[in-house]
């Protein structure tokens, strides 16, 4: 798993850390208290603070380089060291300017602008630190510690790689709109993710597996079918026949895409006094019906007209002039 250019810089930073005790316990070289945000590639990090140990009188060891990268040019103009570095490991490549503003002996502010290729992709990053005197220390190298602590940072970021899978949740794993590159923490997990939702699809054998999963995953679940072209209509599809069969209008309003179909066809500006029976229990459902809607066809099996009932005058007279034009033809 590579481990992202945000997670390697506080790898880095951590490294240089230096607990506090050491300024109590003396030291002969500089505990300094440094505050750093850092943007790339659209994000930002939250500023963060930290107890760093520079070697005493190399006050430009304040600005944390990782173990590949190498100064280039540096010049002091007053108060200010200016500097230039760059850093090769592999086929990746970046170099960066910075500056670091000394404001009086026990504070100072400053800037990296650094741009390149870092893991096959471009970037472009700018750190804004200031940094304060808060006592002595005892100097280590820092690029001692920075695998343990890239390793650490590794495991963690395995397991909230492990939980977004685990939960169907695509924004780590696929990304999205507006998701910067560097958010794609595990895009490496990709093919666990659609086995995972492979696994759940083929599992679902009847409505209440199916519940199941939603209760499970909820959107997700669908998001995840799309993202990794998975079929969840052909599953979804028997469970909705069987619904409509067995009459189970709530699932079928909530799941199935017949709803709407249904519900246009059969109860859409209906008057409910007037439905069908046999579509009563639907619509009361699925919705659609308004009083003094359309007033549909009584069921083929609903109650006969009374059959004792006599035929009016009319119907007579009209009955007599039927029979007259048969016997006279015109």
């Amino acid at each position: 798993m590579r481990t992202p250019r945000f997670l390697r810089l506080l790898a880095l930073l951590a490294a240089s850390a230096t607990a506090p005790a050491l300024a109590q316990n003396g030291g002969q070289d500089e505990l300094w208290e440094i505050t750093m945000s850092v943007q790339s590639d659209g994000m930002k990090m939250p500023a963060m603070t930290q107890n760093t140990c520079a070697p005493k009188g190399k006050r430009e060891e304040r600005v944390p380089m990782e173990k590949n990268c190498r100064t280039l040019e540096s010049k002091q103009s007053g108060n200010r060291s200016i500097f230039k570095f760059e850093c090769v490991e592999g086929a990746d490549r970046y170099t960066g300017t910075g500056e670091i503003e000394d404001l009086g002996k026990d504070a100072y502010r400053g800037f990296i602008n650094s741009s390149g290729t870092r893991d096959g992709e471009k970037f472009s990053m700018r750190v804004d630190m200031s940094g304060k005197r808060a006592g002595n220390c005892t100097w280590e190298d820092p690029a001692k510690r920075v695998a343990a602590i890239e390793n650490k940072m590794k495991a963690e970021m395995a397991v909230m790689c492990d939980n977004s899978v685990a939960r169907l949740e695509s924004g780590m794993v696929f990304g999205g709109p507006g998701v910067a590159p560097e958010a794609l923490l595990c895009r490496d997990r990709q093919a666990a993710f659609c086995s995972r939702a492979t696994n759940e699809l083929n599992g679902i054998r009847d409505r209440a597996r199916w519940d199941a999963v939603q209760d499970q995953y909820g959107d997700r679940f669908e998001s995840a079918c799309k993202l990794c072209k998975l079929d969840c209509a052909a599953a979804i599809g028997p469970l909705c026949s069987d619904a409509i069969a067995k009459g189970d209008w709530p699932w079928v309003k909530k799941y199935c895409p017949e709803a709407t179909t249904l519900r246009d066809q059969h109860c859409a500006g209906r008057d409910m006094s007037y439905l069908d029976p046999k579509y009563v229990p639907m619509c009361t459902v699925l919705g659609g019906t308004k009083p003094g809607g359309i007033k549909s066809k009584p069921a083929a099996d609903s109650k006969p007209a009374d059959p004792a009932k006599k035929p009016s005058l009319t119907d007579k007279l009209k009955e007599g002039a039927d029979t007259l034009k048969k016997f006279l033809k015109f």
